[in-house]
């Protein structure tokens, strides 16, 4: 008796999808700092806590308002790109609109962010499918702060998969060190578990 062939639902394309784009703690902390550059960031604060598969991106970038906060993991949405013209323009980072939406999928997210030039800070906590389930006003600097929290909790066997944690933590130092020597002017810090790791500076 052979299976036929069906057409996977959409939470499970998406659950797979997610997988491809995000594979370890290292791609979290890439997808996140390419964000915070592409919003004009020149100094990133990374934290990582590996028991609670957790990281926190945080910028003095241009920060999003509510509007643009409720659309951040939607699926196929970006403020780079608008048309297929603009794929050959493209001069940021990030364009495809992929990485919060598959975190949403594999991750709990939460965003908080404050648009460069307004009084307001906003907090939103997204579901699964990437859709805005919680909204209040919070207090903080322009620019924004990304938390991915209990990464593949729903997917056990990527965990067990995934390397020890001294060679996670080399993934994570070695991403930022790369991404760093391309942007000399932004200054880093990166934490783990509550205490200061390393500082990169202009």
């Amino acid at each position: 008796m052979t299976c036929g062939i069906q057409t996977l639902p959409k939470e499970v394309v998406n659950l797979i999808a997610a997988g491809e784009v995000i594979d370890s703690l290292a791609a979290v902390v890439r997808e996140l700092v390419e964000n915070a550059l592409d919003a004009g960031a020149t100094r990133i604060v990374v934290a990582v806590w590996f028991e609670q598969w957790r990281v926190r991106v945080a910028d003095n970038g241009t920060g999003m308002d509510v509007e643009n906060l409720h659309k951040a993991a939607t699926a196929h949405s970006t403020s780079k790109i608008r048309s297929s013209d603009d794929l050959w323009k493209i001069t940021s980072l990030g364009f495809r609109g992929e990485a919060l939406h598959s975190l949403a999928a594999l991750a709990q997210v939460e965003i908080l962010s404050r648009l460069r030039g307004t009084a307001d800070g906003w907090r939103v906590v997204y579901n699964s499918q990437g859709e805005p389930v919680e909204r209040s006003v919070v207090a903080i600097a322009p620019g924004t702060v990304v938390s991915v929290s209990n990464l593949f909790g729903n997917w056990p066997v990527r965990r067990k998969g995934l390397p020890s944690v001294a060679q996670q933590l080399k993934a994570i130092q070695s991403t930022i060190y790369q991404i760093a020597l391309c942007h000399p002017h932004v200054t880093w810090q990166v934490q783990q578990n509550e205490r200061p790791w390393f500082t990169l500076s202009p």
